[in-house]
């Protein structure tokens, strides 16, 4: 098994998430690769992390920047995101649950989703296993989150096939992993295993408030490629 990473995309005005994210995180891997969209310099306060590799990619990638680096194929990546909150055993017991089920054509997370019938006809109908909230079996969903998710690094979608699809890097990514046999699980947890910092209160807005609540005809049709339900 090569290193446990975890990548992450972040932009300026989520600074002091990023900052709450990463002390959850980075302690759990031996590397956080970090692409920092819309930056001029690296933040000050990453100097005292010494396993942060941080990076101003020369476009700004948004949440595709997660995928902006290549990982070893035997690397254990996570993804993550700067307005979550990581259990100090996040990691340890997400690779526990890898383990049992198997690494190699599997992919796991906390945030899973199954579409419905709706799909059929472009109306976001869907199951949403939510990772603020408990569950009692680890079950394969459709889709996961990339904000709360672990794959082996062969089983990560290179950038070239995730450009193009920010605001909806999660149905690329399940399609890409559908297109080759790998199934997605949403893990078994007890609440408080990933939290979400308030968002709201900060001001700050949410992907599906600006896109996934009215999600464009492009977006569906890529959903129809992997949900049971198309």
């Amino acid at each position: 098994m090569g290193k446990t990473v975890a990548q992450i995309a972040t932009y300026p005005p989520r600074e002091e998430m990023l900052r709450r994210s990463l002390a959850t995180i980075a302690p759990q891997v031996d590397q956080v690769r970090l692409c920092l969209n819309e930056y001029t310099e690296v933040p000050a306060f990453l100097n005292a992390m010494k396993n942060v590799e941080a990076f101003i990619p020369e476009v700004d990638y948004k949440d595709v920047g997660k995928f902006a680096t290549t990982p070893r194929s035997d690397d254990l990546v996570f993804f993550v995101d700067d307005d979550i909150l990581y259990s100090e055993d996040f990691v340890s017991r997400m690779t526990q649950i890898g383990a049992k089920v198997g690494l190699d054509k599997n992919v796991f997370g906390v945030h899973g989703t199954i579409y419905g019938t709706g799909i059929r006809t472009s109306k976001l109908e869907r199951k949403v296993y939510n990772y603020k909230y408990p569950l009692k079996a680890t079950i394969p969903v459709e889709q996961l989150g990339t904000g709360t998710m672990m794959a082996l690094g062969k089983n990560v979608a290179p950038l070239d096939f995730m450009l193009g699809s920010q605001k909806f890097v999660d149905v690329r990514y399940a399609r890409w992993l559908y297109q080759r046999g790998i199934t997605s699980w949403a893990v078994s947890r007890s609440r408080g295993f990933a939290s979400g910092i308030d968002r709201e209160e900060d001001g700050h807005e949410t992907i599906w408030k600006t896109f996934t609540k009215n999600t464009p005809e492009h977006v569906f049709d890529e959903i129809r490629v992997f949900a049971k339900n198309k």
